[in-house]
């Protein structure tokens, strides 16, 4: 009677936490990706996961009850053997045969869903830095740096490659990530379907500064997005005071131009962000600290003590010629 009752206990053990995993999935909906090629393969995920959760449970059952139905008892002799059984060997060949080829035929149909680019007019060029990324909107002079603004509910083209060594991006909410490799353009094909703002970030070790080369993902409706792009094609505006007019200046006769650009003024650097717009921007250095006076400040006068390793210089600016040029940069919006 015992031995029933353990071996009863073990498979209902079983049957219950499979079918508190298959519920799970309904807790879930935190992680699902806001896009619908990462629906896609979150559907697959969480069918793997649930089926291989079964598979791992009736194991995991039928080992108890083995354990208890047939262990060794006191003064009962050993214990009682079976050699052989083809039904057995049978099935357990064939199961996982057909379950790993259900799998395979998900799998590609997934990737072909997602490989598959549905017709759009709107591309992006996404461009990995060390240690930040740069976005260009091609046939509307948008360039901006670590914030990818994308509109909700149309479709568009990620054109993925590295400036200097191999990068990943990876939105979580997207649901996959790919490359950015030197010489090479991958493509992601994007179809967000819910406004807001979406955290992101490289997983290519990539150098010193590798945790520090965030994206944020501002998800806009096609209205409020059609409104930034206009915004941010236009040039600088230039200088309304006599602090930012100063600032302005500093920021020419610096090397700042070697390595910046600033369209509607003569600097047309392309190592470093284009700062057309900066101050319109959630953070500085990639995501290291929020875009700030007090911030923007302590950037420009020790990077390298921000963020270690960056490549831009320390110029030793004066008091009076650092609050001009801080002045200067926050005010393009």
């Amino acid at each position: 009677m015992r031995r029933k009752t353990l071996a009863r206990a073990g498979l209902l053990a079983a049957v219950a936490g499979t079918a508190l995993l298959v519920l799970s999935g309904c807790t879930v909906e935190g992680l699902r990706p806001v896009t619908d090629q990462g629906d896609k393969i979150f559907d697959l995920f969480m069918f793997t996961f649930v089926l291989a959760a079964i598979v791992l449970l009736i194991v995991v059952g039928v080992l108890t009850y083995n354990l208890v139905h047939f262990r060794e008892r006191p003064g009962a002799g050993p214990a009682s053997t079976t050699t052989g059984n083809k039904r057995l060997e049978i099935a357990w060949t064939l199961t996982p045969f057909i379950v790993l080829t259900i799998l395979f035929i998900l799998a590609v149909r997934v990737m072909n869903a997602v490989d598959d680019p549905p017709p759009t007019t709107l591309n992006i060029d996404v461009i990995g830095h060390q240690w930040w990324w740069e976005f260009r909107y091609p046939g509307t002079g948008v360039v901006t740096a670590n914030e990818l603004h994308v509109p909700v509910g149309e479709t568009f083209r990620l054109s993925l490659t590295g400036a200097d060594v191999i990068h990943s991006f990876w939105v979580p909410r997207f649901g996959w990530k790919i490359d950015t490799i030197p010489g090479k353009t991958n493509y992601m094909t994007v179809d967000v379907d819910k406004a807001g703002t979406y955290d992101g970030t490289c997983t290519q070790y990539c150098g010193a500064e590798h945790a520090w080369m965030r994206i944020l993902v501002v998800a806009q409706p096609p209205a409020q997005f059609n409104a930034w792009v206009k915004q941010q094609a236009q040039p600088a505006q230039p200088p309304t005071n006599a602090v930012a007019a100063a600032g302005l200046n500093v920021f020419l006769r610096n090397t700042c131009v070697s390595c910046h650009t600033i369209r509607g003024e003569p600097a047309t650097g392309n190592v470093g962000p284009d700062l057309t717009h900066v101050g319109s921007r959630e953070t500085l250095g990639a995501g290291v600290i929020t875009n700030t006076p007090a911030n923007m400040t302590e950037w420009i006068r020790s990077p390298q003590h921000v963020k270690p390793g960056v490549l831009m210089p320390n110029f030793n600016l004066s008091d009076q010629d650092l609050q001009a040029l801080v002045r200067y940069l926050e005010g393009l919006k």
